[in-house]
């Protein structure tokens, strides 16, 4: 796929995230909804299959020793900081999920402002790493709420509390 393709491809995808946002999203916090709870009206979901096709543009950059051991369709791809974490600071970083979350603070300059901001969030978020199956079930239970959120916007406190080690990839 030729750069402005992927790029159109990505700009499509921002403008309609962003315009979610401002009608649908920003609404319901406001009326009083939450991001990280049973009273999320099914936006993280949402917004996160919006943005699943930016979610290809990145490539993996990290990996356990055990899932390089596999074959790569074996291999587990696990976001470092979860997709919804990543949506929450998107769409108001004060929806974070309190269970894990000792301040409400941006991580990444966030809330989106723009189709264009919500492209550099997630660019600045979104960061990959293989590992085994085992691993991402010690990963996703490492402590409450850890499946959906990074403790204060840190995702590799899930893989400390996990016991879990990640490399970079070279």
């Amino acid at each position: 796929m030729s750069t402005s393709r992927a790029d159109e491809r990505r700009a499509r995808a921002a403008i309609a995230a962003f315009d979610l946002i401002e009608t649908e999203v920003r609404p319901h916090l406001a009326a009083g909804g939450r991001l990280w709870s049973k009273g999320s009206g099914g936006y993280p979901s949402l917004l996160r299959q919006m943005l699943g096709s930016l979610d290809k543009d990145h490539a993996v950059a990290f990996a356990t020793r055990d899932a390089m051991q596999l074959a790569p369709a074996e291999r587990v791809v696990e976001h470092v900081i979860p997709f919804k974490r990543i949506i929450v600071e998107i769409v108001d970083p004060r929806q974070a999920d309190p269970r894990s979350n000792t301040r409400q603070e941006p991580i990444a300059g966030g809330p989106a402002t723009s189709p264009e901001h919500l492209l550099s969030i997630f660019d600045q978020l979104l960061q990959k790493c293989w590992v085994t199956k085992d691993e991402h079930d010690l990963l996703n239970r490492a402590g409450r709420s850890l499946q959906w959120d990074a403790p204060d916007g840190d995702g590799w406190a899930r893989y400390r509390l996990a016991d879990v080690v990640a490399y970079p990839l070279a």
